[in-house]
């Protein structure tokens, strides 16, 4: 059988010394370090998060213990590998558990002794190994560590063994930590204060204290502190109490402010570049102005390439220049669209945008869309604002034809729309537009409509959610309203309401509910003048589904002038209602099963309507696009509700953000 072996202890003097020291140690260096200036060449700012290690404190006992087998069986660590042929030694790692057990397996050696390693090896890896653990345990301050090691040979191959007793934490006994500067009462240095990495009797670990050191700088650097220092930054140990104290404070020095911004680009002239630039000469520096600036110039639409340069090496008086150079998309873009919706069916959409007409950066967008039910072209002029990031001035002409199960209608306008982002995420538009409309049933003439309609519209929504594509918890509410006078180039005065909203909220079990509403009144005088596409409609996959596109609103039964047979025909209504209730039920992390109930008509009186309803069930699916919808809806039998007709199904499929 394999004799014992044993590692020579620190002499005793050695230790009865380092007992009795009370040691400093700094996560950064022996000595203060001064924080290191960025590199800003780009956009992102990098700050060094470099950590070095602890002195080490020599307060450990080193024993081997070779043939006895270790007692403690508890939370074992059994490494075992192959090396091409050659098998490797197994080695059990016993007496620690949580987190210390964690940081100690991470510090163990890749490399393991090989089966028929000798004894100089073996040795040596021990020695190794204790080298890494005892770094391990004092970045969790367990500074008295005991090791004891030990193995011996079994079937042929060396079975090694380590048995760690961790002894008694160190805990934080006192930390100073401040700003002091002229940053220091800035409000993002105020919150990481309010957040320190400790409290009073805290165990020690040394990734708190690095962490929060690295939060400090980069909250610095970010705000152009440029030459920010750590006055103080240690942590003092002292392993015979088994206590520690930190201390760190920061000093912002001077704040940098931007100097000269100098763009270098080909596509707009000087005037209209100004109204895209975040960045003002004399402005205090912030990471987030370089972030907010290369998003306005990509959603611009303009350029292909954005570099943005601080030129830290150019900088005077605490001001730093900054240069932006941007390279142009091409001017013209196409695209090519096919898909399908259960309201409109095939369809087919062309686009073309001029990205630029000119130096002063106006837009050119044509669109042309063919499908069963809505044909249609589109000409919009985007005119550039003096705050892009907000303000946006379309001037558009459209022309839409629209076929119904009993009609079709032929629409053309003129007109444009400004919007505003306020502060708050609400959106404000005003438009103006004037219509000229051809309304055809085809069961008799004498319904047939030609109208004239100059309106002014207000509007005013708002979207928020935790996530836009994927919403966990969210809203959405909007408002509008049109307006037409007689005495101003409408047929007849004219005044209608819409309200919609959305609210979707997760449940502890992963599932959403999801519900939503759509409001609409119309005040008009001649109800049978008015053109279709002002009347309120019901039914289909954004309504009450169970029902065709548009099949719900008031029946009116007509004279065939053809057969001579009376016909119902679905009129619209001057009022709308609809109501939606779901719930969605997780079944992975990309698909949900969902069920729903949908209530809604379009009707002329407020004081005697019905609701027509429909059921049914879906599945969601999250793809790479956004989320696909596909669902099967159900009326209601016979106006008899809870009565479902399952003879008469209705396949629903979407594709979009929830919201």
């Amino acid at each position: 059988m394999m004799q014992g072996f044993s590692f020579l202890t620190k002499p005793l003097i050695l230790k009865i010394a380092t007992s009795l020291l009370v040691v400093g140690l700094s996560l950064g260096a022996a000595h203060a370090e001064e924080v290191q200036n960025i590199s800003s060449s780009s956009v992102t700012t990098e700050v060094d998060k470099s950590v070095a290690t602890a002195e080490e404190v020599e307060t450990t006992k080193d024993k081997v213990e070779t043939s006895a087998e270790s007692t403690a069986k508890d939370n074992v660590v059994e490494l075992e590998k192959e090396s091409g042929s050659q098998k490797l030694a197994t080695i059990d790692v016993t007496g620690v558990d949580s987190e210390l057990k964690k940081n100690i397996e991470l510090h163990m050696p890749v490399t393991i002794p090989e089966c028929n390693a000798d004894r100089g090896d073996v040795r040596q890896f021990f020695t190794t190994v204790k080298k890494h653990l005892r770094k391990a345990s004092r970045a969790l301050g367990y500074y008295d560590a005991e090791f004891v090691s030990g193995g011996k040979i079994v079937d042929g191959c060396w079975a090694l063994r380590l048995r760690i007793t961790p002894g008694k934490p160190s805990k934080i006994v006192s930390q100073s930590i401040s700003v002091v500067g002229e940053g220091s009462n800035l409000p993002i240095f105020k919150k990481l204060l309010s957040e320190l990495p400790y409290k009073v009797g805290d165990v020690l670990n040394h990734d708190l204290y690095s962490t929060f050191k690295t939060n400090l700088s980069e909250a610095a650097q970010a705000r152009g502190f440029f030459d920010a220092e750590f006055l103080e930054h240690n942590i003092r140990v002292n392993p015979l109490a088994h206590q520690a104290s930190v201390n760190l404070k920061l000093n912002t020095g001077k704040r940098y402010r931007y100097g000269e911004v100098t763009v270098e680009q080909d596509v707009l002239d000087d005037k209209t570049i100004q109204n895209y630039l975040v960045l003002r000469s004399g402005e205090p520096y912030k990471t987030e102005d370089l972030l907010k600036q290369q998003q306005l110039l990509q959603q611009s639409g303009y350029f292909k390439t954005i570099n943005i340069e601080v030129l830290r090496d150019q900088a005077s008086n605490a001001q730093v220049p900054v240069h932006i150079s941007l390279s142009a998309k091409k001017r013209n873009a196409y695209k090519l669209r096919a898909g399908y919706g259960s309201d409109t069916g095939p369809r087919v959409i062309v686009e073309m945008n001029r990205r630029w007409t000119g130096r002063g950066g106006k837009q050119f967008k044509t669109l042309a869309q063919y499908s069963q039910k809505e044909k249609k072209v589109s000409l919009n002029l985007l005119n550039p604002q003096k705050k892009p990031e907000d303000d946006t001035l379309v001037y558009t002409i459209d022309w839409v034809e629209t076929t119904e199960d009993s009609s079709e209608s032929q629409v053309t306008t003129i007109g444009g729309k400004f919007t505003r982002k306020t502060p708050n995420d609400w959106v404000q538009s005003a438009s103006l537009g004037l219509s000229y409309e051809e309304t055809n049933f085809y069961v008799d003439d004498d319904f047939d409509i030609n109208a004239t309609y100059l309106l002014l519209g207000l509007g005013l929504e708002k979207t928020k959610a935790d996530n836009l594509l994927f919403p966990l918890n969210g809203w959405r509410l909007k408002y509008e309203t049109n307006f037409g006078s007689k005495a101003i180039l409408s047929d007849q005065d004219v005044f209608q309401l819409k309200i919609s909203g959305k609210h979707i909220k997760s449940v502890s079990n992963g599932g959403r509910i999801l519900s939503r509403f759509d409001l609409g009144s119309t005040v008009v005088n001649d109800f049978s003048e008015l053109p279709q596409s002002l009347r309120f409609y019901s039914g289909g996959q954004n309504s009450v589904r169970g029902y065709g596109f548009h099949d719900l609103g008031e029946i009116e039964s007509v004279k065939d002038t053809d057969t001579g047979e009376f016909e119902d025909i679905n009129i619209g209504g001057r009022n709308l209602l609809n109501l939606s209730l779901e719930y969605q039920h997780p079944i992975n992390d990309q698909w949900s099963a969902a069920v729903f109930v949908d209530a809604g008509n379009a009707f002329d009186d407020w004081g005697n309507y019905s609701l027509e309803v429909g059921t049914g069930f879906g599945a969601r699916w999250k793809s790479p696009i956004g989320p696909v919808r596909i669902d099967l809806g159900f009326p209601e039998k016979d106006d008899n509700f809870p009565e479902v007709d399952f003879k008469n199904p209705t396949v629903y499929l979407s594709v979009g953000s929830d919201l």
